[in-house]
């Protein structure tokens, strides 16, 4: 493939500014994918020392790339490798020719995202299939495309103005701060949409929602369960648009705050970050509300395996599921670190199996006779396809799947 002097004279200035990269290989050891890619960031640094800028273009490991760092975080020369894959990305893009699963979802979300605000997986979906990349689970796809088409049903059904009145927006009956004085703040149960005692006095809390959870009726419902449950009344952004993670393409993020924000999907929390928002993931303000309010949780089982993908802050994730557990009275089972936080199977955000890092935590979970329990819900969906595909009966479960609220300590059962 021949290359413009433009890139040429890019990949001289990469190869420049990391000359004293010496081969230690630690960016690979340090990433979520390192295992399952036929390059990884210490042979594609190596392609950039040495300038061989076709080799470079052509790797399809330049686009299985999820952008979570640890790479750069793990250099010892303090270089930034996570950072120089982004500027090759974007020049395989406006000069390449590669053609690879990844590589193709990253242009049809660019495209969706330049007239959408969000991207819809069954339009998403019908883009890669038209491009010939049928998903590699049919099963997994399939239920997916049944929630979604559920989805659909319902809002046609619903008339716009009660869609508009959704609980837990930010609209006046739901957002306004409770009246000193007034008793129990009322939260409002996602589930049913009626008001019920929490007990709580929180103020309303901005809650960015992300593309995945609204396109799943059940996680979101069990989601705001869990929230209203302790307390914690979310406000949804109306309308946010997305966040504009790496994997969706070379669109940025189209929603920014002054307010800390709520979160509920590691991707979002990175891309929102970097675009200057402060976030904290809810099911952690969810665990500090319970810890100072008095509140418990319940545990679907007496012990769990957890997992938080490559995106989340690791130790400060699992700190999160270990506080869980002992609200709930749960068994969080941990090995060594990087098997709670290894690949899913999405690698650059389109699954493509599963890796080793999966099959890794799904026998450690399954020689245990637990469930897994994780703080993403495409990263809930690739490890079901993975143990599905391994004929594996180990349980695969988001969050507020696995953890309900008990509610606070003066709240009844029936309150949840």
């Amino acid at each position: 493939m021949a290359v413009s002097e433009l890139v040429t004279r890019e990949v001289a200035a990469l190869a420049l500014e990391n000359r004293i990269c010496y081969q230690c290989g630690q960016c690979t050891a340090a990433c979520p994918s390192g295992g399952d890619l036929g390059s990884g960031p210490r042979r594609l640094m190596r392609l950039i020392l040495t300038e061989q800028t076709d080799q470079l273009l052509a790797s399809e490991d330049l686009w299985r790339c999820s952008g979570c760092g640890s790479c750069s975080a793990a250099c010892p020369m303090e270089l930034d490798v996570a950072g120089a894959l982004a500027r090759l990305r974007a020049l395989e893009r406006a000069h390449g020719g590669q053609r690879c699963p990844e590589r193709e979802a990253a242009t049809v979300a660019t495209r969706r995202l330049s007239a959408h605000d969000k991207i819809d997986s069954m339009a998403f979906g019908a883009a890669m299939a038209a491009r010939g990349y049928v998903p590699n689970d049919m099963v997994g796809a399939a239920g997916a495309a049944s929630r979604l088409m559920a989805r659909q049903l319902r809002r046609v059904a619903t008339p716009a103005t009660a869609r508009r009145a959704t609980p837990g927006r930010a609209t006046p009956a739901t957002t306004a701060p409770p009246t000193p004085g007034a008793g129990p703040a009322t939260g409002v149960d996602h589930t049913t949409g009626s008001g019920h005692a929490t007990g709580a006095t929180a103020p309303p809390l901005p809650f960015y929602p992300g593309c995945a959870l609204l396109q799943d009726t059940a996680a979101a419902s069990l989601t705001r369960a869990a929230a209203n449950g302790l307390g914690l009344a979310l406000v949804e952004a109306p309308d946010a648009p997305c966040c504009g993670h790496p994997s969706r393409g070379a669109s940025a993020a189209g929603y920014a705050s002054d307010e800390t924000v709520i979160t509920v999907c590691p991707a979002c929390d990175r891309s929102l970050e970097e675009s200057g928002t402060h976030v904290t993931p809810l099911w952690e303000a969810l665990v500090d509300h319970a810890r100072r309010s008095g509140g418990t949780l319940r545990a679907a089982a007496p012990a769990f395996v957890p997992y938080v993908g490559c995106l989340a802050e690791r130790e400060r994730a699992l700190d999160g599921f270990a506080g869980a557990a002992a609200l709930a009275g749960a068994d969080c089972l941990t090995s060594y670190p990087s098997l709670h936080s290894g690949c899913c199977g999405a690698l650059g955000g389109m699954y493509r199996g599963e890796t080793e890092a999966a099959r890794r935590l799904l026998d450690y979970a399954a020689e245990r006779f637990a469930p897994v329990v994780t703080t993403c819900l495409l990263c809930r969906d690739n490890l079901r396809s993975a143990a599905r595909r391994r004929h594996l009966s180990v349980q695969i479960h988001f969050w507020p799947e696995f953890f309900s609220a008990a509610g606070p300590a003066d709240a009844t059962d029936g309150d949840v």
